[in-house]
């Protein structure tokens, strides 16, 4: 098979899209399949990452300035009648997108126009996204996607009454952000010839928008696949310890991931509070960057206990080996996340689980390899507490935690992902 990868984001931004996209494009091309990756450059000079990164014509780059939804987000500058005429010329027989953004809807509009299957991954939940972001460019930036959508696609009557009504004010702001991203993510979704949720939590959800008899669609739950990171040697555990100034003997828990706003972060340092009470050797770990890392930094200073919480910065996914070992416990506290990629590599590295979303995940079972907590410090404190005080319990559950994930290695899930894919095309049209 041809297949076109649509994405808004791509290297070198380090999130969970980015690992999937790439995850994608290694195993489909080791199954003997041509994968094209379309995604921003992050720069005016769309040669610029290409270079860095030694891509070739596989890797189709557009000039991007950042802006429009949110942090992270850049604006993709492109012709579309020159993208449209590469995709034909590449003769695609799949068109897999991955936001419904503005080089997603670039992926919608391409397959619209030259007759070829597209399947919709759900990979951020935007409605939430909403919750957090409410001021800045988010609601143009809506309005301005929606605007796009009589041109992207095979539109009906009811499809321009339907995009009419997204423009209907609500009473608030946030309001009609909400109302925009559930019509316009179920009108697009429902174009689609296959729609992918990435855990039980979106594919309800998006279930649950499909009120209107007009927008139905079939959802497929398919977790990514993760495979696990290469272990550490001793000597690299040894320099890390060094270089953050950490004993061996530290209890530490810990999150990996993209420091944002809407992850729910700022609940883990009264959490270690809550810890340090009953575990004096407790230490925080933050993996990872991003806008919200300077309020957390300096909600760590105002605890009281910055010598106990630690800030690495992002790391390159291979060398995130370290970080898991270094961990005794993994907490989640994001309610915004499709999937949680770091929670399957943190389970494929063999670490308990602490999360709060109870149906973000394929990889935890509840007094199997961790826990559920409500979300408040002395809940999480209680859960992370009772896991090191009892080091044999950590252990099974680690054990059980690899157990778990090993069902969702990427071979596995790409292999499902190829056998949808054919599916689509030999249905297509009929």
């Amino acid at each position: 098979m041809r297949i076109g990868l649509f994405t808004d984001t791509y290297r070198p931004s380090i999130n969970g899209i980015v690992f999937v996209v790439e995850s994608l494009k290694k195993h489909l091309e080791d199954q003997g399949h041509e994968v094209y990756i379309f995604c921003p450059a992050r720069s005016i000079r769309k040669s610029r990452h290409a270079e860095t990164y030694h891509e070739d014509e596989y890797v189709v780059r557009f000039p991007s300035i950042k802006g429009t939804f949110y942090d992270d987000y850049d604006t993709s500058l492109f012709f579309p009648p020159r993208v449209l005429s590469k995709v034909r010329d590449l003769e695609l027989d799949v068109i897999h997108f991955f936001t419904p953004g503005q080089v997603g809807m670039m992926g919608v509009y391409a397959a619209h126009k030259t007759n070829t299957p597209l399947v919709a991954q759900h990979c951020t939940d935007l409605r939430e996204y909403v919750e957090h972001y409410k001021d800045g460019m988010l609601l143009p930036g809506l309005l301005a996607l929606v605007a796009l959508l009589p041109f992207t696609m095979k539109v009906q009557g009811k499809d321009i009454r339907e995009i009419m009504r997204m423009y209907r004010p609500r009473r608030g702001r946030v309001e009609w952000n909400i109302a925009i991203v559930e019509r316009m993510v179920t009108l697009v979704y429902s174009k689609c010839d296959a729609v992918i949720a990435l855990s039980r939590k979106s594919k309800c959800q998006l279930e649950s928008w499909q009120a209107d008899d007009n927008y139905q669609y079939d959802v497929t739950l398919m977790p990514n696949g993760v495979d696990r990171i290469k272990k550490p040697t001793n000597k690299q555990m040894s320099n890390f310890y060094e270089h953050w100034n950490i004993s061996p003997k530290d209890e530490i828990f810990g999150f990996v991931g993209r420091l944002g706003a809407e992850k729910n972060l700022a609940v883990l340092i009264p959490t270690l509070e809550e810890v340090l009470e009953k575990r004096p050797k407790a230490r925080l770990l933050f993996v990872g960057d991003f806008e919200f890392k300077a309020t957390l930094e300096a909600l760590a200073v105002a605890s009281g206990h910055a010598d106990r919480i630690t800030f690495t910065g992002a790391y390159p996914r291979e060398e995130l080996g370290v970080v898991y070992e270094a961990m005794d416990v993994f907490v989640f506290p994001s309610q915004t996340d499709t999937q949680g990629w770091a929670v399957h590599e943190a389970a494929m590295a063999g670490l308990p689980l602490v999360l709060i979303d109870t149906e973000l995940s394929e990889v935890l079972e509840p007094w199997v390899n961790g826990f559920y907590a409500e979300d408040e410090p002395e809940d999480l404190a209680k859960k992370i507490v009772d896991l090191f005080a009892h080091p044999k319990k950590r252990t099974e559950f680690g054990e059980a935690s690899q157990r778990l994930a090993r069902r969702y290695t990427e071979k596995k899930q790409v292999g499902k992902l190829a056998k949808l894919y054919t599916s689509v095309i030999d249905n297509y049209g009929a």
